[in-house]
């Protein structure tokens, strides 16, 4: 079966904004010197961090810890994917693997040998997706599948609450694996951490509204065109008809619709047209100079 790798895998810590139950290791030492390594990436909160050395066919990633210790000396068959309190999902070629980091130096030989996944994505909320056999499902801190199951559809828990899709369909389920409610929607999509997209479609037409954690539609299905979430200004580009606006990260009104044209926001600022005139908008809706 593959699960987590003995010796190598962590202990998960919760990233759902509850706090860890390791103590941090204190940032004493000198700082990684920049000499060796081409890049040294922002420490995390224990200190971990990602480098990078050499270019091109020798390029390769490791991890150091606070004091510029090697804990995953740099491998040119390692890329670095995340690096959550002292546990690290790294890809080794096409395989990936969770590493536990706060044991010393990873011993290069077991690294390379140990079996991987078709696909990992972190641990957020004491769970992690993984993919084997093409099927992908959930698992726990000791590598098993708390569910007993598998889904044609997964998303990473946040706030303690995930959509997944079995079939043509959509339900949100909670940490325990319960669910807290069915989605008969055409569509559901994620956008912020707080809301998702639901979708039906009638005719050419798709029409979108906003369900919050729980399912609750907080939005109804008015916008026939929705964007992505923009994390930087914690914005969502909406439209109905030839009219675009702005919604909230809880998708709410923001900036409402009445622009005949608006581009996504850029370091701050995105381009309006009102009224047959362009200028500038902050993410509250106040003109700006150019």
């Amino acid at each position: 079966m593959w699960y987590l790798f003995p010796g190598l895998v962590l202990v998960l810590l919760c990233a759902c904004g509850g706090t860890s139950t390791r103590p941090a290791i204190a940032k004493v030492g000198p700082e990684p010197s920049m000499m060796k390594y081409n890049k040294v990436f922002p420490s995390n909160e224990m200190g971990f961090a990602k480098v990078h050395l050499g270019d091109g066919e020798s390029y390769a990633e490791g991890i150091i810890d606070t004091q510029g210790n090697e804990v995953i000396a740099p491998r040119t068959d390692l890329l670095v994917n995340d690096i959550t309190g002292a546990q690290a999902l790294v890809q080794r070629g096409r395989e990936f693997l969770f590493v536990e980091l706060d044991r010393g130096l990873v011993d290069a030989e077991q690294l390379g040998a140990e079996k991987g996944y078709q696909y990992a994505e972190p641990f957020r909320c004491g769970l992690a997706i993984v993919q084997v056999d093409d099927l992908r499902f959930y698992i726990d801190s000791t590598g098993t599948n708390p569910f007993h199951t598998t889904f044609d559809h997964v998303e990473t828990f946040h706030h303690d609450r995930a959509m997944v899709k079995e079939g043509q369909h959509y339900r949100i389920i909670d940490t325990g694996g319960k669910t807290v409610a069915r989605m008969n929607y055409d569509q559901v999509n994620p956008q912020s951490p707080y809301c998702w997209q639901v979708t039906n479609i009638k005719g050419d037409v798709y029409w979108s509204g906003f369900v919050d954690l729980n399912g609750k539609e907080v939005v109804p299905l008015i916008y026939d065109e929705v964007g992505y979430y923009d994390e930087e200004v914690k914005r969502i580009r909406v439209g109905i008809g030839v009219k675009y606006g702005f919604l909230d990260e809880l998708a709410q009104v923001s900036i409402p619709v009445q622009y005949e044209y608006a581009e996504i926001f850029y370091k701050g600022k995105a381009r309006v047209m009102l009224d047959g005139r362009e200028f500038f908008i902050d993410p509250n809706g106040k003109e700006l100079a150019e």
